[in-house]
């Protein structure tokens, strides 16, 4: 999320609220006015998607234990930074914790000047290093669109009909990578996982959507732009196979990844016993290169998986692209 888009709370008090507040101001931010002490926490904590708690000493007191009650009894997130912890990943714990309740609206509070003289530096110091993570962050995955799907990045609100799509037996059962069973808070582990991956380089997970609901997934792992490769992987809901939903994401993926990524080989797997991956992606241009024995072991039995891959020279020719000519990412 780029970093115009948030909106920052504080209370104006001395030490953390002032802190913040100024570093707001600098930085163009909107300053949100209260005025009795305990109403306004209470407020701001209710009117914030998230708090922050940020302060020197590692337990809490006063007016911050306070608002860790308030977020507690109004059941939001809340994240506390202390100095003496020591948290020198503060900044990316901040950040993270950003991501993964995609907050918009945060709310930072803490102890006063008169409490924790050096608070004040803490805050801007972390402020400072998190507004840079954002500068520095790549550009968010694009989203892909195809005659009747949606491709999209995973994000914290998909974890629950992950979880129930992606927990069903069915689709454990000819997939390497998908456990049985898998929950919610599994899906919420992925999500961030895979989020921080692309935020890496090394991996792009895209949630395929139909008529703006959750249809599977599919992506590129093991991205290395050393040698120009990545790993392909696509699941579909089962209660959706048959209608061709997995070649038309597969097949937007691999063009993202030549044209986008600008890849020279695009590998993926299959189990032997499950023949339908392997058609559905020699439809998108994929060629068997040979059979793996017993490569993998599920639910206690040894399997045998096929390799199949598609070079950037083959997927020229599939798309009618002069022999020449190299497509430029968009």
């Amino acid at each position: 999320m780029p970093f115009e888009e948030f909106t920052i709370i504080s209370g104006g008090q001395t030490g953390v609220d002032r802190a913040a507040l100024d570093w707001a101001i600098k930085n163009a931010l909107k300053e949100t006015p209260t005025e009795k002490y305990v109403q306004r926490t209470e407020w701001n904590v209710r009117d914030s998607d998230a708090t922050i708690i940020m302060s020197i000493k590692p337990v809490l007191s006063g007016g911050s234990q306070k608002t860790l009650d308030f977020a507690r009894k109004q059941r939001k997130p809340c994240l506390v930074l202390a100095q003496r912890a020591r948290d020198q990943d503060a900044a990316m714990r901040l950040h993270r914790f950003v991501q993964e309740h995609s907050i918009k609206t945060l709310h930072i509070a803490g102890p006063r000047a008169s409490e924790e003289p050096e608070v004040g530096q803490f805050v801007e110091a972390v402020l400072n290093d998190w507004r840079d993570l954002l500068a520095a962050a790549p550009p968010a995955v694009p989203t892909l669109s195809t005659p009747r799907l949606v491709l999209r990045p995973f994000n914290p609100a998909d974890a629950p009909e992950l979880a129930r799509l992606a927990g069903m037996r069915e689709i454990a059962n000819t997939t390497i990578a998908i456990p049985h069973p898998y929950t919610e808070a599994d899906a919420l582990d992925w999500i961030g996982r895979v989020t921080e991956a692309a935020a890496k380089g090394t991996e792009v997970a895209y949630a395929v959507t139909t008529d703006g609901s959750l249809a599977g997934g599919v992506g590129l792992r093991e991205i290395n732009p050393v040698h120009s490769v990545a790993e392909l992987g696509i699941w579909i809901a089962a209660g959706l196979w048959g209608k061709g939903y997995g070649t038309e994401a597969a097949a937007a993926v691999v063009r993202f990844g030549f044209e986008h990524l600008q890849l020279n080989r695009i590998c993926a797997h299959h189990m032997l016993r499950n023949p339908g991956s392997g058609r559905m992606l020699q439809k998108v241009g994929m060629t068997v290169e040979g059979r793996l024995r017993q490569r993998v072991r599920k639910w206690g039995v040894f399997e045998d998986v096929v390799v199949l891959a598609i070079l950037r020279e083959d997927w020229l020719k599939k798309s009618n692209v002069p022999a020449g000519r190299q497509p430029s990412p968009k």
